[in-house]
């Protein structure tokens, strides 16, 4: 008995087809795989807070750059009227995205007679605030970093305010409207 070639092809095809409890347990299999890899990724997350659960700041500040360090969230914080000689602090944060550390030596604003450069506990610096290479000091919640004294006319919230800072490295700016407003924080959970 002689095949002809048509009927090679359609025998040959007929041995690598699955079979028809085959072909209806494959989407099945996929399926179950698809739910357990689904069921233990979404377990690996359990019990831990997502960054975004933590306390934010919401202010009103502005932003500014020179050099590689960047100034996010400037601003005066004050709920009331500051009077004229009061203090007040002023609330930033710096991030020097350079492989170098840097340091701001110097803050200055015709607002006030004088501004500090504080460590955490407080005792003014006198050879300013260190930024780490690639790094953030953060100073808009927490311990003061900068204050400003000798307020040179009372600041009310929703005063505007020039004020330069000086880095080592980075160089000179000059913001010219940062704000006197109280930061809005938001609870973990991410609910006023």
């Amino acid at each position: 008995m002689s095949v002809s070639t048509t009927e090679r092809h359609v025998r040959r095809g007929a041995a690598h087809r699955p079979s028809f409890t085959q072909r209806r347990w494959r989407p099945g299999l996929v399926l179950l795989a698809g739910g357990l890899l689904c069921g233990t990724l979404a377990g690996c997350d359990v019990g831990q807070q997502a960054a975004t659960a933590r306390e934010t700041s919401l202010t009103a500040g502005v932003d500014g750059a020179v050099g590689l360090m960047v100034l996010n969230d400037v601003f005066l914080e004050t709920a009331d009227t500051v009077p004229a000689g009061g203090s007040i602090a002023l609330r930033a944060a710096f991030t020097d995205q350079s492989p170098q550390f840097d340091r701001l030596v110097a803050v200055t604003t015709p607002a006030a007679t004088s501004v500090e450069l504080l460590d955490p506990d407080g005792t003014v610096v006198t050879g300013g605030i260190e930024v780490p290479a690639e790094g953030q000091v953060d100073a808009t919640t927490g311990p003061v970093l900068i204050r400003l004294s000798g307020l040179t006319r009372a600041l009310s919230p929703q005063a505007i305010v020039p004020v330069t800072f000086e880095f080592t490295s980075a160089g000179r700016v000059t913001l010219d409207d940062v704000p006197a407003t109280m930061p809005v924080t938001m609870p973990a959970g991410g609910q006023r």
